[in-house]
């Protein structure tokens, strides 16, 4: 299933994604489901993808803001 933008992956799979995460998100499960792998399996692993490059950037503005 294509989705047209990050913003477009977020919505309907994962509110809480948004700019550069949602669109790598985008990006991997669009990826894996053309190299064959199910549709399902492919949104959950670039969720968890998203979340994980989410926290991540979170983290680093704290650690930036405050040091």
């Amino acid at each position: 299933m294509p989705w047209g933008s990050g913003a477009a992956f977020a919505s309907r799979h994962n509110k809480k994604l948004s700019g550069a995460p949602a669109n790598t998100a985008k990006n991997q499960a669009e990826a894996m489901i053309k190299k064959g792998v199910p549709e399902g399996i492919a949104i959950a692993t670039a969720n968890k993808t998203g979340n994980r490059m989410a926290r991540k950037s979170r983290s680093e503005k704290w650690y930036n803001k405050n040091h």
